[in-house]
C-alpha cells in the first residue's frame, strides 16, 4: 500500500523532502497506521484529532519536482492538498485494503467492495477532495488507478526507489531478519507494472510456493481465532462503543 502511495512522483517528492521517514521509519509507520485507523474507528474526538495532525504535517509539504518524472516535467508543483494527488493516496489506501484482504482473509463480493468504497469517500471529503472528483464506482476507481500508470501520472521516481528500503523494513534499524519477509510480501502485492518500475525482481519459484502455503494458512487460520487475536484494538473499541457496551 504505501510503495504503491509513492509511486506517485507527487506524494514521493513529498515524503522525501518532508517527511522523518529516513531518520525514524518505524515511527512514521506507526504513526500513519494510528492515524489511519482513528479515521476509521474513532470516535469523533478522536477522528477530530487525527484530522488535525494530518493537516499539521500536510500543510508545509510542498513544493516543486527537482527532476521530471512520468507526465511531470522538473519544477511542476506538488501539495498534499491537491485533490488529485490526494485520491490517488486515498485509492491506494481502498484497493490496498480490499488486496490484502483477499489475499490473506477471502473472497469479497462486488457489493462489498462497492459498499466500502462509497463509505471510504468520506475520508476523501474530509482530505478535501469533493465527491464528484471521486470515481461512482469500485471498478471506476481501479480503471483510474491503471489509467494513471498507463499514462504516467503515477511514474516510480528516483526518490520513490531511496523511499522503498525504509518502507518496506529493509532499512529498520535491529530488524534485519524480519526485513526480507516484510520487503517480499509487499512486492508480492504490487502491480506488475509498479513491481518493474521499483526494479523488484518476481516471485521465484520457491518464493511462489512459499507465498501460497502462508495464504492459504492464513485464509484457515484467522477465521478461528479469537476476536481479541484476529481484530486490532481500535476496531474493537469502536465494536463496544456500537453495541453499547463500555
Amino acid at each position: 500500500m504505501l510503495l504503491m502511495q509513492i509511486a506517485h512522483p507527487m506524494v514521493a517528492e513529498s515524503v522525501y523532502d518532508h517527511s522523518y521517514v529516513f531518520k525514524k521509519p518505524l515511527k512514521r509507520l506507526f504513526r500513519t497506521l494510528r492515524l489511519t485507523l482513528a479515521l476509521v474507528y474513532g470516535t469523533q474526538q478522536e477522528t477530530a484529532q487525527a484530522l488535525h495532525e494530518i493537516e499539521m504535517a500536510h500543510r508545509p509539504a510542498t513544493g516543486h519536482l527537482s527532476q521530471g518524472v512520468g507526465k511531470y516535467t522538473q519544477g511542476a508543483a506538488y501539495n498534499p492538498r491537491n485533490p488529485r494527488q490526494a485520491f490517488w493516496v486515498q485509492a491506494t489506501l481502498v484497493e490496498g485494503a480490499v488486496t490484502g484482504y483477499e489475499t490473506f482473509v477471502g473472497r469479497l463480493s462486488a457489493a462489498d467492495k462497492q459498499a466500502f468504497y462509497i463509505e471510504s469517500q468520506q475520508i476523501g471529503e474530509w482530505m478535501g477532495i469533493q465527491r464528484k472528483q471521486m470515481p461512482a464506482s469500485y471498478d471506476a476507481m481501479l480503471d483510474y488507478m491503471q489509467t494513471a500508470v498507463v499514462s504516467g501520472e503515477v511514474a516510480v521516481s528516483e526518490k520513490a526507489r531511496k523511499i522503498a528500503p525504509f518502507v518496506t523494513g529493509q532499512s529498520w534499524p535491529g530488524l534485519n531478519m524480519l526485513a526480507h519477509p516484510v520487503y517480499r510480501l509487499s512486492v508480492a502485492l504490487l502491480p506488475e507494472a509498479i513491481r518493474e518500475q521499483y526494479g523488484y525482481a518476481a516471485f521465484s519459484p520457491l518464493e511462489q510456493r512459499l507465498f501460497n502455503g502462508l495464504q492459504a494458512t492464513s485464509r484457515a487460520v484467522l477465521p478461528l481465532l479469537p476476536g481479541f487475536m484476529r481484530y486490532m484494538p481500535p476496531y474493537l473499541r469502536a465494536q463496544r462503543r456500537l453495541s453499547g457496551r463500555r
